[in-house]
């Protein structure tokens, strides 16, 4: 139980910077470039009310709640393949079924992990859902100001990787 509740808050905080990353870039990049820079966040929330949400710019309950938890929630999900990925790099045994002792992913596990993990978020949002599940904010936002997005993104899953990425044992 107790190796599963570090899991969860591994998950929790590598989703949830990754999300607050890129959040903060679309936010920041529909600023610059329409002056609203709610409109990214809002388009998000066509998974609920359609196409009328790529229009919404300013800020509302309507799209900027449903929006932002969409984000959040579907980098829970990124975060949860994180992690999964992450434990298989440090702790390859693991799958073997023997008896493990861990070790510590390095700043390399960790960026390849985030890149990997980035990678397979981006092909599968942008190609493999269907276009109501996509993020929708590819709709206001160049594709050099999405791929910044999904680079925030790696950066927030790297960043809090580093301080939970498990204890380090020595080798006897």
């Amino acid at each position: 139980m107790r190796a599963t509740n570090g899991w969860w808050r591994r998950t929790l905080m590598s989703g949830s910077s990754a999300s607050v990353l890129s959040a903060a870039a679309a936010y920041e990049l529909a600023r610059r470039r329409h002056g609203a820079p709610f409109a990214a966040l809002n388009a998000v929330s066509h998974w609920l009310y359609g196409p009328v949400a790529y229009a919404a710019d300013r800020p509302s309950l309507r799209h900027t709640l449903p929006g932002v938890a969409i984000h959040h929630a579907s980098s829970l999900l990124w975060g949860a393949l994180y992690q999964v990925l992450l434990r298989s790099v440090v702790d390859p045994r693991a799958i073997e079924g023997e008896r493990v002792q861990r070790g510590h992913a390095g700043v390399a596990d960790r960026c390849a992990a985030a890149a990997v993990v980035t990678a397979i978020g981006a092909f599968t949002d942008l190609r493999l859902v269907p276009r109501r599940l996509s993020p929708g904010f590819e709709h206001r936002l160049s594709k050099a100001d999405v791929a910044l997005v999904y680079a925030s993104f790696a950066v927030g899953l790297a960043l809090v990787g580093a301080g939970f990425s498990g204890r380090h044992v020595r080798p006897n």
